[in-house]
């Protein structure tokens, strides 16, 4: 179990940040260790066939275990930096010695916790302790080869889905405060009387010291929940945001006879559910095989009956349920 106790002062810094190199580091894993058996199935199979002959052993080294990576990898993000680009940058400034320690704890941490940790695995790490300015640069350029080939060609549904789901929990932080807020975060999450609880398989006790805590919608992050517990780092929990289940299929099958259609119409329904998660004209298309000028359409029309609303982030529209929307989704039962 690990426990995050949060202050009054904590609770006011709670920051809600997409990261893609969080995005990144947790698709490598998720490709090394869980592809097989994972909802992403589908994007590891397209992936791995692009990567054959990519130079990457700085980063499998970094992520050849399963449970865990050196927190130097995935520092806490800044809402305010959006790209991949600049949180490279910020990766290429750590410090070596931030490297090394960090690595040094990793390993310590990972024998203490779970018992042992293989002469292999130890032998790939050593990289980075016995030249951890060197690998840190070898680890930027494997970085940046592997987001080119991996990530950047799906990136646009990805970031949709994670921009969605952070207006969404931006909603339930100003309609319900923190605890509907944490609630909501993940089935190994709890949070009651100023205490986050992660169901973990060891147990730690993360001291925020009023810096706050910082939530990262993480795609590849599903279905488990990570948290960076190292006491120099601000306190960051990642989570899978939801309609994780829906990024990788090009379409979705509409419901078929429900009395929701028979109330709207097949194709309004269809988009009136689809905004369960918050999402653009686009993604609504991409999801609902439709195309955007039947959906901007839908969205016309639901929107003058005052069941959804347009919220624009940036140079993006994101339509979301009004309150109106959500009790009509309750009460026809259509909340899933």
């Amino acid at each position: 179990m690990i426990t995050i106790p949060l202050s009054t002062e904590d609770l006011t810094k709670v920051r809600l940040a997409p990261s893609p190199l969080w995005e990144t580091v947790a698709s490598f894993a998720v490709l090394l260790h869980h592809g097989r058996d994972s909802v992403h199935a589908p994007w590891v199979a397209r992936t791995r066939r692009v990567l054959p002959g990519t130079e990457l052993s700085a980063l499998l080294a970094a992520m050849c275990t399963e449970r865990a990576c050196p927190d130097f990898l995935t520092p806490p993000p800044d809402a305010s930096i959006a790209t991949f680009g600049q949180e490279l940058e910020l990766l290429r400034a750590t410090p070596a010695e931030v490297v090394h320690e960090d690595v040094e704890a990793f390993v310590r941490v990972q024998k203490e916790q779970f018992g042992s940790l293989t002469l292999e695995r130890e032998r790939l790490l050593e990289i980075y302790l016995s030249d951890p300015e060197g690998t840190l640069k070898r680890l930027v350029v494997a970085l940046r080869r592997y987001h080119d080939l991996a990530l950047a060609p799906y990136w646009p549904r990805i970031q949709e889905l994670l921009e969605g789901d952070a207006i969404r929990r931006g909603q339930e932080l100003a309609f319900g405060g923190i605890e509907a807020l944490f609630s909501g975060l993940h089935p190994k999450a709890r949070y009651e009387g100023g205490v986050l609880e992660l169901d973990k398989s060891y147990e730690a006790v993360v001291e925020p010291a009023g810096r706050g805590i910082t939530l990262v919608p993480c795609v590849f992050a599903w279905p488990r929940v990570e948290v960076l517990i190292q006491p120099n780092y601000r306190p960051t929990v990642a989570y899978g945001p939801r309609g994780v289940a829906n990024l990788w299929t090009s379409s979705s099958a509409p419901p078929n006879g429900t009395a929701l259609e028979a109330a709207l119409s097949t194709g309004r329904a269809s988009v009136l559910k689809g905004l369960i998660v918050p999402r653009t004209t686009t993604e609504l298309a991409r999801q609902l095989g439709l195309s955007p000028g039947a959906v901007s359409a839908h969205l016309s029309r639901l929107k003058a009956a005052g069941l959804v609303e347009p919220h624009r982030t940036g140079r993006r529209v994101y339509y979301r349920l009004s309150l109106a929307g959500k009790s009509l989704l309750e009460i026809f039962e259509e909340t899933s």
